[in-house]
């Protein structure tokens, strides 16, 4: 913000990437989001993310898009609840997505800024198998070695927890891909195995690494 209280001037996608050009800088690598793709019509998932994205693709830079799915580390949104009664409560318990380990997100950009080969691609980012919330909870309670109890909550009840802390847009958009996710966004990618020369890490990979938050 300038001095005197006067607005900040808030520097467009394309302002970022001028910038970065006139420094110097001749590669870049945009975390994106695979709702740019399987929601395109989403406000909230596929308008933002297109315009930033075209920003980067016409910046005359040498440019990759990663677009990962939900992150494993979504879960730390149970750690209260799984800390306080061994209890995590969340909608569609029997709906799997291929969630992914921010770790290997983190892998891929590093790759995929440092190597040559990577230019002009769009990378989809998924774990390596289908995973329910039930799934994730017995995987939690496995790590930590107690059970843990599934509490299934109907969309409705769902829908009130996400908006204390979301903008609606963004909860309805977010309760469709959990609880009616396309083909698309079911899909096992091989694109964190294409670059990293390893598959991805399972979720209970994730939750034996991150026990500390749930006990």
């Amino acid at each position: 913000m300038q001095n005197g209280g006067a607005s900040a001037h808030l520097l467009s996608p394309r302002d970022i990437l001028d910038v970065a050009k006139a420094g110097g800088i001749r590669r870049v690598v945009l975390l994106s989001s695979q709702g740019v793709a399987t929601r395109p019509q989403s406000a909230s998932h596929g308008d933002v993310g297109r315009s930033i994205e075209d920003a980067v693709r016409q910046s005359g830079l040498d440019w990759t898009i990663l677009r990962p799915g939900g992150f494993n580390s979504n879960t730390y949104a149970w750690a209260e609840s799984v800390r306080a009664q061994r209890t995590v409560a969340a909608p569609f318990g029997d709906v799997g997505l291929p969630t992914i380990d921010p770790a290997d997100v983190a892998e891929v950009a590093a790759a995929t800024l440092r190597e040559d080969g990577h230019a002009g691609r769009i990378y989809e980012l998924t774990g390596p198998a289908l995973t329910t919330p039930r799934q994730q909870a017995e995987a939690l309670g496995d790590a930590l070695g107690e059970p843990i109890r599934f509490a299934e909550l109907t969309r409705d009840e769902a829908r009130a927890q996400m908006l204390r802390f979301m903008p609606e847009p963004v909860v309805e958009t977010t309760l469709a891909i959990l609880g009616e996710p396309t083909p698309a966004e079911q899909r096992v990618s091989p694109d964190v195995e294409r670059v990293l020369g390893r598959a991805p890490r399972t979720f209970a990979d994730w939750a034996r690494r991150n026990t500390a938050a749930f006990r």
